[in-house]
């Protein structure tokens, strides 16, 4: 068993399970003298992605999906140790289970060049399937936590691409407790607004904001 989990093939998911279980340690000993990990990282990356990973948009720029991606792996849904916990967690099965499961087959290891894309993909869909009942369980942290509709009527920044009416790009907005919201704008006429415009939020649709430019960098398309 320990030769298995120690094999040069399993290096990468066995040091991914180590850290997974020294954070649930460090957590549950700071709980029980008062002091929460989790809530410390979450207070030093106050990030809340508000895109729908699942409403199909088209992105202004490509690195847009990025921030669809984590959407879509419930990444705003849990605290982020919670998160990180299962993605780890979900990495290290994976990687055990390919690996275990060749060695009964063809009674040997996969390279990591084979077993980690494996496990990456098994990862990503594990901690979709996984987080999104966790994210119902959870309590939520209602001293921050604002609705998205909320937003109309405040000022935001595109951050990255260029919004079109047809193509929303990607801006960021920081509320009143200092969070950051990544969310998605379109004008709401035919013109352009290129990174760095600072727009307000003007109505809320199911995919995005409608905006109107509050400087001069936009132009007629």
């Amino acid at each position: 068993m320990f030769e298995f989990l120690l094999s040069d093939q399993n290096f990468l998911f066995s040091c991914a399970l180590c850290l997974m279980l020294l954070l649930a340690l460090v957590e549950g000993v700071g709980a029980l003298v008062g002091i929460s990990l989790g809530n410390l990282i979450d207070q030093l990356l106050p990030v809340d992605l508000d895109i729908d990973a699942d409403a199909g948009v088209e992105l202004a720029n490509p690195a847009n999906g990025v921030t669809a991606l984590l959407g879509w792996l419930c990444f705003a849904k849990l605290p982020f140790l919670v998160w990180l916990i299962l993605a780890l967690t979900s990495f290290s099965v994976s990687g055990y289970v390919v690996n275990a499961t060749a060695q009964n087959l063809f009674g040997t290891l996969l390279p990591l060049y084979i077993s980690l894309p494996v496990a990456i993909v098994a990862m990503l869909w594990l901690t979709r399937m996984i987080g999104q009942p966790l994210a119902r369980l959870l309590p939520k942290n209602e001293s921050s936590a604002i609705s998205s509709r909320s937003f109309v009527g405040k000022s935001a920044r595109i951050t990255i691409g260029t919004a079109r009416r047809e193509l929303p790009a990607e801006a960021v907005l920081v509320d009143d407790f200092g969070q950051k919201h990544y969310i998605l704008v379109a004008p709401e006429d035919d013109s352009v607004l290129p990174a760095g415009t600072e727009v307000a939020l003007l109505e809320k649709t199911k995919r995005h904001f409608i905006v109107k430019a509050l400087n001069s960098h936009s132009s007629l398309s």
